[in-house]
């Protein structure tokens, strides 16, 4: 695959600063979420559970969210922060989070501005990250974060995310995920 200015490639993360030391609620997260993975929960309640935390605990991000892959599109799951207008994003053809689900590759997006895959959901947001969610090499979904900071992200909270669609991951099955769509 080609790659141009606007493909992630892991040599531009290994500069990017590592932030602040997390916090204790951050650091515990992916424990927490795999916590209630190992115990059954239903794949809604654990999403649900998921965005909740990510947007309580780290205060950057202005709107949390996970985009369910069904068929050819992706379908907004459950999400914290302002309503998006994106409720269907059509995979490997709009955004970031289709181009995201399309190519199974992490995005770290320091200016949506200058990002022309970028979706605008709201004139205040400046940042993105978003992460695969890849079990039994199928993308099941991605967890789609937008910051009002420009270059809010950074390794760890990359790390962060990538360990947490790593622990929800096994969750999807087709028939937890059919049910997470329609709930």
């Amino acid at each position: 695959m080609k790659q141009d200015s606007t493909t992630f490639r892991p040599a531009d993360l290994a500069t990017a600063p590592a932030g602040p030391a997390p916090t204790e609620p951050q650091r515990l997260l992916p424990a927490r979420v795999a916590e209630r993975v190992r115990r059954g929960d239903p794949l809604r309640d654990v999403l649900e559970f998921m965005v909740a935390e990510l947007k309580w605990h780290f205060p950057a991000y202005a709107w949390a969210g996970v985009y369910l892959t069904q068929g050819e599109v992706l379908e907004l799951g459950p999400f914290r922060g302002p309503e998006s207008p994106h409720h269907r994003i059509r995979i490997g053809v709009e955004g970031i989070c289709g181009w995201v689900a399309q190519h199974a590759v992490p995005q770290v997006i320091p200016d949506v501005n200058a990002d022309p895959r970028y979706l605008s959901c709201s004139a205040s947001i400046r940042s993105e990250i978003v992460v695969p969610i890849v079990h039994e090499g199928r993308v099941w979904g991605v967890i789609d974060i937008d910051s009002e900071t420009p270059a809010a992200f950074t390794q760890r909270d990359l790390d962060v995310l990538v360990e947490l669609a790593r622990v929800v991951a096994p969750s999807f099955a087709p028939a937890s995920a059919d049910a997470a769509g329609r709930a």
